[in-house]
């Protein structure tokens, strides 16, 4: 709760609220459905499609009133994706981070390490003001941005000439399907780097199977979609095994200890020394996964004996400090019964970093 006072600081209204729905709802872009671009989303109360870890479900508790017929990155059964600015919904273009440029609004200039640092400098560098409801799906991508730097996997030293190439798996993806165009702020901010980014979930395996049926010749039948790649339901140890490694693997919104796929995850990264760094939206619950991790890999260590590389490797100290993430999305979640801060990307956590 110590926290609070800040976060009632950052976007917020006078009284402390902050309603995602009616902001939206406020500029046309509520909704579900191609037809909303960047801003669709499945609406009532399931958060989620279902999920690997749900294998008993409680259809009262989990009721909801979208249509069932909602897919995350529908808006990628079309043959190609729209202009940016017709994606972004909005009115007024002045208020959109371009992603194509033009004479009276050129790209920005290329940002010195470490001065794109929280949403001030964002906004500041994009030649954006306030008045930009940009930050309700930036959150996303600038999350990811920061992911990076708190793993410390950026090459500072990479040029025009020598570039960087970095494979980024991104698990767990739902809702980033439907905006994935706007990942590519990473290509602006990190100009001397390669990323592919790889998404795995289950949304997105669903997605290219049923396409592949019923809409042949659309964006999600590529094997490559806008740097989109989803070859398996989830990530597991069948990942590791196929190959070829990433160079560090990101989650958003994760849920470490409230889905059981994250397990692999876990062990895995330590075992190949692959750098994996999550948000949360809640520091309890980061807090958690904090106090969890070691007893996890111990747990996990005993499986290959005293003495073994592997068993070495899980039983390693690593720091797992909390942080603040400078680029959560403005604005408490819609959750009326918890008070402490609980925001979308609200909180990083570092699960492996390298030693």
């Amino acid at each position: 709760m110590k926290r609070l006072p800040y976060f009632h600081s950052v976007f917020m209204e006078s009284d402390g609220t902050f309603s995602h729905d009616l902001l939206k709802a406020h500029i046309g872009v509520l909704g579900s459905g191609p037809t909303f671009g960047y801003w669709s989303v499945p609406g009532g109360q399931k958060p989620h499609n279902d999920s690997p870890s749900l294998l008993v479900r409680d259809e009262v508790f989990f009721r909801t009133n979208c249509s069932k017929s909602y897919w995350h990155g529908e808006i990628m059964l079309a043959k190609e994706w729209p202009t940016d600015v017709k994606a972004w919904k909005l009115k007024d273009a002045n208020n959109i981070p371009l992603l194509f440029f033009m004479d009276e609004r050129p790209a920005p200039e290329l940002p010195s390490p470490g001065v794109i640092k929280d949403w001030a400098s964002w906004y500041n560098w994009r030649g954006l003001t306030f008045a930009s409801p940009a930050a309700m799906l930036m959150d996303f991508p600038l999350s990811v941005y920061h992911l990076l730097n708190v793993l410390n996997v950026i090459d500072l030293d990479s040029t025009g000439e020598k570039r960087q190439s970095l494979v980024v798996h991104c698990l767990g993806a739902e809702v980033e399907l439907n905006f994935l165009p706007l990942f590519s702020e990473l290509a602006l901010l990190l100009p001397n780097t390669d990323i592919q980014l790889v998404f795995f979930g289950k949304p997105g395996h669903d997605l290219v199977h049923w396409a592949r049926k019923e809409y042949p010749g659309c964006l999600a039948t590529n094997d490559i979609v806008w740097q989109y790649t989803a070859p398996h339901k989830i990530w597991n140890r069948n990942v590791a095994q196929s190959g070829p490694l990433p160079d560090v693997m990101v989650g958003l919104n994760a849920g470490i200890m409230a889905y059981h796929t994250w397990a692999e995850v876990v062990l895995i990264s330590p075992l190949f020394n692959i750098p994996f760094a999550v948000t949360e939206y809640a520091e309890q619950s980061a807090d958690q996964t904090a106090k969890q991790m070691p007893i996890m890999r111990s747990n996990y260590a005993k499986a290959f004996g005293s003495g073994t590389e592997n068993f070495d490797k899980l039983m390693q100290p690593r720091s797992h400090s909390v942080m603040v993430n400078p680029f959560h999305r403005p604005g408490q979640r819609p959750l009326p019964v918890v008070r402490m801060p609980n925001l979308y990307n609200g909180f990083v956590i570092p699960i492996m970093t390298r030693s």
